[in-house]
């Protein structure tokens, strides 16, 4: 079962629309589905299709947004964390 959440965007922000690859603006008061987080970025269902929104204007979607690993945790790809 998949948890999609309905919400309105608080403003104006970018978006990757999905597969085209194309940047909008979906404007502020569009109804959007959450219905994938990864990575820190969102995927959106709204009017139009599906959008990516990346993690800087997650406060767009009335969610905090994530913070950014520091250098001493993050990893590079093939290295190993041993902890």
């Amino acid at each position: 079962m998949h948890n999609v959440t309905t919400v309105e965007l608080t403003r104006d922000c970018d978006a990757v629309r999905i597969p085209a690859g194309d940047t909008v603006v979906l404007e502020a008061g569009t109804p959007v589905d959450i219905t994938q987080t990864l990575g820190g970025s969102y995927t959106v269902h709204a009017p139009g299709g599906l959008f990516r929104i990346a993690a800087k204007d997650a406060d767009a979607l009335g969610l905090e947004r994530a913070s950014d690993p520091t250098p001493e945790t993050a990893l590079l790809p093939g290295e190993l964390n041993e902890e």
